[in-house]
This record gives C-alpha cells, sequence and structure tokens, in this order.
C-alpha cells in the first residue's frame, strides 16, 4: 500500500515537476516570440520596394542619395569596391545606411578621403564596411542599414532598413512613405 502510494505521489510529483518545466520553456518561447514579433513590428515589417539606381550607375567609391523609407528621410546607396558584411551585388560591395546619426539626429555623409561616414555635428565616426559600426565619438548605435536587393538587370531596390532610424518610433510612421 505505502509503495503504490509512493508511486502515485512520484509519479504526480514529476507530473507537476513537468508541468512547470514544460509552462516554464513555454513562456520562454512565447517570450523569444514575442521579443522578435515586436522587434519586426517596431520595423515596420511592410517597407515600400523602391528602385534606387543601377549597378551600371554605381562604380566603386560612387554614392547616390535617395529617400527610404519615408520622403525625407535621406540615405546613402555606397559601392565600397570591395566585400562587406550586408553588402549587396555580386562582389557584396554595395550597402545603403540612413544618413541620420544615432546620437542625435544630424547628418551623417561620406568621407571620401577616410572611406568613414562622418556626422557633421558631433563627429561620431561609422565604419561602413562594418555594418555602419561606430568607430568613434558619442554615438550609441551603428547606422541602421537598408536592406537592398538587386534584380537581374542590375537594378538596385531598397526593401526595408534594419535598425530603428534616429527620431522615429517606428520606421514607418510620422511621415510619407517613398514610392
Amino acid at each position: 500500500m505505502k509503495v503504490k502510494e509512493k508511486e502515485a505521489s512520484e509519479e504526480e510529483g514529476v507530473t507537476r515537476r513537468n508541468l512547470l518545466k514544460r509552462a516554464g520553456c513555454a513562456g520562454a518561447v512565447a517570450l523569444v516570440l514575442g521579443g522578435l514579433a515586436s522587434k519586426a513590428s517596431a520595423s515596420g515589417g511592410n517597407y515600400p520596394r523602391v528602385k534606387v539606381a543601377n549597378t551600371k550607375d554605381l562604380q566603386a567609391g560612387k554614392t547616390v542619395k535617395f529617400d527610404y523609407p519615408l520622403v525625407g528621410r535621406k540615405s546613402i546607396l555606397i559601392n565600397l569596391g570591395c566585400s562587406v558584411e550586408g553588402g549587396a551585388g555580386a562582389d557584396k560591395s554595395i550597402v545603403a545606411y540612413s544618413m541620420f546619426c544615432t546620437h542625435l539626429g544630424c547628418g551623417v555623409d561620406m568621407d571620401k578621403e577616410s572611406g568613414m561616414m562622418v556626422c557633421e555635428c558631433h563627429q561620431s565616426v561609422y565604419d561602413p564596411k562594418l555594418s555602419g559600426k561606430v568607430v568613434e565619438g558619442p554615438a550609441p548605435n551603428s547606422l541602421p542599414m537598408v536592406l537592398l536587393k538587386i534584380d537581374k538587370n542590375g537594378d538596385i531596390y531598397a526593401e526595408g532598413v534594419a535598425g530603428l532610424i534616429y527620431g522615429l518610433r517606428n520606421n514607418l510612421l510620422d511621415g510619407e512613405e517613398v514610392k
């Protein structure tokens, strides 16, 4: 009798323990999925597909400025002439970034001598070859990278933004979408 009670108790305990483990795992999974979902929604999720240039018009060292994803939100397309992480094209040398500094939103532009992107106000320096990573200055985060696709004709399209553009609570809100 005591053996059966003990087995029943152990089964019940194991069941409770397993239930708690499963609940804990399910909660962790829900938190991760919820975090990813909120991150995706923060980045917009439904970005417009906008033609920016053609690879024939973008030689190594050249830049093209364009609005994306909202009118007035300047971005810069750069052919760095060498393979870079996150780059598009056959040799992965084409990248694009928001031109708003992550420190206070001042303009960032390409410094052709150094090959870096520099904030005009507080001299934050970003490396376009390292996914727009901050290498100097007060900027707290990397420049938001514009996601690019190149079709078989060499047309370069902006299709999204990785990271939140300075001053926006959502990259697709508070402005007119570029078409």
